[in-house]
Order: structure tokens, then C-alpha cells, then sequence
């Protein structure tokens, strides 16, 4: 057979077997969910460019038979996931709690192995500048951040939203981070106008010795202090 007839042929029949085989999956995975459902759709496509790739029949029908064998197991593991919530914990995660009434659980951070620049800044895609006017952020295991603000601030974050952060003069304000995981950010410390001094006083009169002591510090334009200290905290709520 001509090679590029060969190839023509190949690639057709893939891609409609693959059509054939996702569409067997479900809509899970066309949304790719989850991470299993993520894994299960990027080890699919290698196998299917491995049988696109192919130069004899025997090659793709080898490739053919891995991709039905593997989606057939993909499927098995999603049956099994349904009856079996301890196999569903592993191959799917959980949600973690990374803020509880306004305080950062540092140990499910570590867990979650999402730094605290990269937290804030999915806090602020969110339209939260701070975030202690959250009542709990959870981390869905698809990646997703999910926000219940507190009682008294849901409708200033819908105002957020809409309009962005209040600059004025007379509203709080963005916060600005001073310190993040003990480290000071000189050039936000001179754009606040406060001084080293300032700053370790604050940091005393919050309970904490030095800068290391803090894992986050900001400040508005207003002058108010939000902080989150190395101190033995609340214990975090049960999992969802």
C-alpha cells in the first residue's frame, strides 16, 4: 500500500475511533473534570498519535487494541470510583479548606502544593483583595477555587466585581503585601510610606518577634493591618 494512502487511510480511522471511544467515556472526560479524567485524556492521545505514527498494519492494530484495552480500564476505574469512595479519594483527590473564617490553613497550602503568591493571586481573580472578608475558600480537586465570603462583605465583593477594587480615599482599598512567607518586599514597603520600624513594631503588637514570624502582611490605604502569623491556629473544619 502507497505510504501516504497508508497514512491517510490510519489517520481517518483513529480519529473516528478515538470519537468513538471518548464519546464510550462520557462527558467527564470531555470536560476533563478531574485530574484521573485529565491523565485518562492526555495518555489516550499519545496512544492514538502512536497509531497515526504507525508504518505497517500490524503496528496500528497493536496501537488499536492498547487504546480499546486502556479506555476499557478508564471506564472500569470510573465504575469502580462510584462504588467505592476511598478508591473515588485517591484517583480523584478531595477538596481542601485553605481558608476558614478568614484565616489561611498553612498546612493544607503545603498540601495542596499551591504556593502563597500563586493563593493570592486566584483569590484576586475572584475579585478578593483580602482575604480576610472570606469565610471559607475551598480547593476543588478539578483546580477550581471555590469562595464563600463572610456575612458582612458579600455585598462589597459583588460591588468588587463589578467596578473593581474601591481606590478612593475613603474606602479600604487593595492590600498591599509587605510580607510574603517572611521575606519583606522593599519596594512595596516605600510605596505604602512606612518604614522598617513600622513594620516591626506592627508585627510585635500582632503577637510575632520578627518578619520571620509572618507569613503574610498587608496593608491598605487606609492604614488597617491584615496578617497571618507562625502561631498555633485553630484547628482546620473537617473535609468536605
Amino acid at each position: 500500500m502507497n505510504l501516504w494512502l497508508f497514512v491517510t487511510v490510519s489517520t481517518c480511522l483513529t480519529f473516528a475511533i478515538l470519537l468513538v471511544l471518548v464519546r464510550w467515556i462520557g462527558s467527564t472526560q470531555l470536560t476533563q473534570l478531574t485530574f484521573f479524567n485529565w491523565v485518562a485524556g492526555a495518555s489516550m492521545g499519545n496512544i492514538a498519535a502512536n497509531m497515526i505514527a504507525s508504518q505497517s498494519v500490524q503496528g496500528w492494530l497493536a496501537a488499536c487494541y492498547t487504546l480499546v484495552v486502556f479506555t476499557a480500564c478508564t471506564i472500569i476505574a470510573a465504575w469502580i470510583a462510584l462504588k467505592s469512595r476511598t478508591f473515588r479519594r485517591v484517583a480523584n483527590g478531595e477538596p481542601l479548606v485553605l481558608i476558614h473564617k478568614g484565616t489561611i490553613l498553612r498546612e493544607n497550602l503545603r498540601r495542596s502544593k499551591v504556593n502563597l503568591d500563586v493563593f493570592l493571586m486566584m483569590l484576586r481573580e475572584k475579585g478578593y483583595f483580602s482575604y480576610s472578608e472570606i469565610e471559607y475558600a475551598i480547593l476543588e480537586p478539578t483546580g477550581n477555587l471555590s469562595i464563600l465570603p463572610a456575612q458582612a462583605s458579600q455585598s462589597a465583593s459583588k460591588s468588587d466585581l463589578a467596578h473593581g477594587p474601591d481606590l478612593s480615599d475613603r474606602g479600604q482599598g487593595p492590600y498591599i503585601e509587605l510580607i510574603v512567607d517572611g521575606e519583606i518586599d522593599e519596594d512595596k514597603l516605600r510605596e505604602t510610606g512606612k518604614s522598617r520600624e513600622w513594620l516591626l513594631e506592627t508585627i510585635r503588637e500582632l503577637g510575632g518577634l520578627s518578619v520571620a514570624d509572618v507569613t503574610y502582611l498587608g496593608v491598605n490605604a487606609e492604614g488597617e493591618v491584615i496578617a497571618d502569623l507562625h502561631r498555633k491556629q485553630r484547628e482546620p473544619s473537617p473535609p468536605l
